[in-house]
């Protein structure tokens, strides 16, 4: 083999990584929400009573106790920028954002929801009305649609 071609191999792939389209934990036609707020539970100050979030959770039918609670989040969003908008079927995985185009999303393998107000653990502002959606399993990523 000559040493051109082995120079030219490490440099094409090298390229390939480099430009490969960031890919997200979500599949494909996973619905997405915008949330007017959202709370990663797990980052909430220690001793936050979170007894009324993990009622209304279990009390919906949410298996785990959730990880990610969000409020308002009444606007269908595109899941990735090659896939239109999967409307949310009020339960099961969801993409949760602040909005379309915000820096970091959830993804999160199960989920329920309830249309009424909601008052955050750990927040002194007003009810958040609109849909409220509990979520478990979730994992922060990057927004795709940003990169």
């Amino acid at each position: 083999m000559n040493k051109r071609m082995l120079a030219v191999t490490p440099l094409a792939l090298v390229a390939g990584l480099v430009f490969a389209p960031v890919s997200s934990a979500a599949p494909g036609g996973t619905p997405a929400v915008a949330c007017g707020r959202l709370v990663d539970v797990r980052t909430l100050p220690a001793g936050t009573n979170l007894d009324l979030l993990n009622e209304a959770a279990r009390g919906l039918g949410l298996r785990e106790v959730p990880t990610v609670a969000g409020g308002g989040c009444d606007v269908s969003i595109r899941t990735d920028a090659y896939s239109g908008t999967t409307p949310y079927p009020r339960k099961g995985p969801v993409v949760l954002r602040a909005g379309e185009y915000a820096p970091r999303q959830q993804y999160c393998t199960d989920s329920v929801s309830v249309d009424g107000a909601f008052t955050f653990p750990g927040s002194d502002g007003p009810p958040i009305p609109g849909l409220v959606v509990f979520a478990s399993g979730c994992t922060e990523e990057v927004n795709p649609l940003l990169v």
